[in-house]
């Protein structure tokens, strides 16, 4: 089991649990629902576009862990009202899968060396729990037995049927351009997310 990661614990042993979820996730890629086909019954429902309330764009670091594996990966995510689009990359920068959701459909391609059991519908499920507004989660999550709160301390805590699900931890106020943690405790792992530098031309 994995325990919570905050912004000022992130050092030696914890950065280990800051690179793998992706790895986790680009484990995933089997159980990829057909178009309209509900995601699987034990993460919350995805929401649509739409619920954001507003268009993002984000180019970010991931280090995530599970178990003894870890990865450092990038993200590139582009959110609007009519579509949310994730690009999953290596280090190196190739690409290692994108991601579409229209809040109906899913298009998703993945390269070759990505692991068949990638689960796209995790990837947003984190998205959607540590960037989308906690009344928009909680209007729609409460019906199906979740529960989302905000404790305090920069922290956002996961719930179903009463038993803690996960764990985001905030470094910043706006974690579309910052720094945040999430701790899963459902699926043990940990992912560190962090807004890639701005790069300087000549």
């Amino acid at each position: 089991m994995i325990t919570p990661v905050g912004p000022r614990r992130i050092g030696g042993a914890a950065r280990r649990c800051l690179c793998l979820l992706l790895a986790v996730n680009l484990a995933g890629c089997a159980a990829l629902p057909a178009p309209e086909t509900a995601p699987p019954v034990e993460l919350p429902p995805l929401l649509p576009p739409a619920t954001l309330g507003a268009s993002h764009d984000a180019q970010q670091i991931l280090r995530a862990a599970f178990g003894e594996h870890e990865v450092v990966l990038r993200s590139v995510v582009h959110a609007t009202p009519d579509q949310i689009e994730m690009v999953i990359l290596t280090a190196l920068g190739q690409r290692a899968i994108s991601v579409n959701w229209n809040g109906k459909d899913w298009k998703v391609e993945t390269a070759p060396m990505v692991p068949a059991t990638l689960r796209p519908e995790s990837l947003l499920a984190d998205l959607q729990l540590a960037l989308w507004p906690l009344a928009t989660l909680q209007a729609a999550y409460h019906p199906a037995g979740w529960e989302v709160t905000e404790p305090g301390g920069g922290v956002r805590r996961l719930r179903h049927d009463g038993k803690l699900i996960a764990e985001v931890d905030y470094a910043d106020a706006d974690p579309w351009h910052g720094r945040y943690w999430i701790s899963n405790f459902r699926f043990g792992y940990a992912l560190a997310v962090e807004a890639e530098p701005a790069q300087i031309g000549p």
